[in-house]
């Protein structure tokens, strides 16, 4: 496509290069007024020459490039957005951990791992850490359990200031 636009522009200013110098040479009178009104239709033709025949197929597989770069680019910013969703849900599920523990006057940080099912992102993975008691520990594991639908072994517990 850009191939022939330069094709089209080239010939547009070889043309006019051409009728400049033919009127620069041509006698003034009646000849040059002739050879004003054949230079002029000579512009013309160039200039019109695409729209009278225009290269279709170039056109066709310049817009279906342009379409499928489109929707390439269209499906990178879709995943750029779920997977900033998806970060962000991360968040807030370990802070709502966070947040349980505060309520029981434990102070721990969490991070979450989801999954994706359907479109939703499920709490998949929990990793906590904190200096807790087995209780707590234990009481900690059954919120997580109930609140978040992630199963015991897929919780892990660290030691306080170790959460990888």
């Amino acid at each position: 496509m850009m191939d022939g636009i330069r094709t089209w522009l080239l010939a547009i200013i070889a043309a006019s290069i051409l009728c400049a110098l033919a009127e620069r040479v041509m006698p003034p009178g009646p000849v040059k007024r002739v050879g004003g009104l054949t230079c002029g239709l000579v512009l013309l033709w160039t200039i019109l020459t695409p729209v009278a025949r225009p290269d279709l197929g170039a056109g066709r597989a310049w817009l279906e490039d342009y379409l499928a770069a489109l929707e390439q680019r269209e499906m990178e910013l879709s995943d750029q957005v779920d997977q900033g969703r998806k970060v962000l849900i991360e968040q807030e599920y370990a802070a709502y951990i966070v947040d349980k523990a505060a309520e029981w006057e434990l102070n721990c940080t969490a991070r979450v791992k989801c999954r994706v099912e359907e479109g939703l992102y499920i709490p998949d993975e929990t990793m906590v850490a904190g200096p807790f008691s087995d209780v707590e520990q234990s009481r900690l594991t059954q919120m997580i359990r109930e609140d978040l639908g992630v199963p015991a072994e897929r919780q892990t517990y660290y030691a306080e200031g170790e959460l990888p």
